[in-house]
């Protein structure tokens, strides 16, 4: 028994240690009333279920202390068979917590649908999300720039996210700020949120929840929460073609159009598959196509600002999955049938990734 309760102890002590030097816990941090929100309804949920899990533990304990072999003095009843005070504590507890989860379960899922407009004095900031290989692409329709694995908006301003793929499922997930959305090739989804205050310089992080290949580990990025006269400043920056002057370290380009957007999709495979392709390769032929793949990145896309988008990109990349049906427009089936094509057959092939 000393050496379980050691063990005990010992692992959590080095879940603290290790808690406190892997971050903040940002789950319990909370930078936005969504996320808060959440959080508050998960300790919720969590202390409703300690009120059996604590009993319980001590009980366990106290019953292995009281009749261990070495006690002569405990009890022993042979012919007791029932109690009903026991019975209604074991299952009216129980019930009445989960009818209280059930409920906070119901409330909780309708105050906080990431489809829901966050309660604001302030129009919403409108961004589009494309979830590409292995990166994030933030397009501003109302301010006509886009941005690379970067996301900037006021605070307590809401955000109103539209959301895609032009590649496999992601999770789109900024901890700090709200919860996880799915972006899904040929669908569109929507995520709200609000900053209460301005982010740290480096600002909250943000990456991809759900595993979509090699590359999904780059598939990270930074919100930042700014006044509003630093997001003024930063547009008017971008649209100039000065984003740098704003982040050093980011690469400012010019037009973010279709032709530049297929440049954004990342390598053929996995540095370890394209090897192996090499070595089981029979021909001359087969050695060379796979020596000419390109790898997944090992690094995440480095920040990228345009000046201007290509009007009507975001919806482009939900409608070419969708050219087949609910009587779409066929008229341009040159281009537009290729494209997807070759999305669908790059997607197939990143989706083959994960499962070698």
């Amino acid at each position: 028994m000393r050496q379980t309760i050691l063990a005990v102890l010992s692992l959590s002590a080095m879940a603290a240690l290790l808690t406190g030097c892997g971050g903040d816990m940002v789950l319990l941090n909370s930078k936005g009333p969504v996320a808060q929100g959440q959080s508050d309804l998960m300790m919720t949920a969590i202390y409703l279920m300690l009120l059996v899990v604590i009993p319980s533990a001590l009980m366990a304990v106290w019953f292995s202390w009281k009749y261990r072999a070495s006690n002569k003095d405990a009890d022993y009843k042979p012919t007791w068979a029932h109690s009903t005070a026991i019975e209604v504590v074991v299952w009216g507890v129980p019930v009445i917590i989960i009818g209280i989860l059930a409920w906070l379960t119901w409330w909780g899922s309708h105050k906080y649908d990431p489809y829901r407009p966050v309660d604001s004095d302030k129009a919403p900031l409108t961004v589009q999300v494309i979830a590409e290989q292995f990166k994030w692409i933030f397009i501003y329709p109302e301010q006509d720039i886009a941005t690379v694995n970067e996301l900037r908006f006021p605070e307590q301003t809401p955000v109103s996210l539209r959301l895609t793929s032009n590649f496999t499922m992601n999770s789109f997930f900024i901890p700090a700020l709200s919860g996880q959305i799915y972006a899904m090739a040929g669908m569109q989804t929507h995520l709200n949120f609000l900053a209460n205050e301005t982010s740290p310089a480096e600002g909250y992080r943000g990456f991809s929840a759900n595993y979509s290949g090699y590359g999904f580990s780059q598939m990270r990025f930074r919100a930042h929460s700014v006044t509003d006269a630093q997001f003024a400043e930063w547009v008017n920056a971008v649209k100039a073609g000065k984003g740098s002057t704003i982040n050093p370290n980011a690469v400012q380009k010019a037009v973010l159009d279709q032709a530049e957007f297929a440049t954004l999709r990342d390598g053929n495979r996995g540095k370890h598959q394209i090897e192996a392709l090499v070595a089981k390769a029979t021909t001359p032929e087969e050695k060379a196509a796979a020596e000419a793949m390109k790898p997944y990145p090992t690094k995440p896309h480095p920040v990228t600002y345009y000046s201007s988008v290509e009007p009507k990109l975001f919806e482009s990349v939900i409608h070419k999955y969708m050219s087949n049906y609910h009587g779409a427009d066929h008229s341009a089936t040159g281009t537009h049938e290729a494209a997807a094509s070759e999305t669908h057959a790059n997607a197939g092939h990143s989706t083959a990734s994960v499962g070698e």
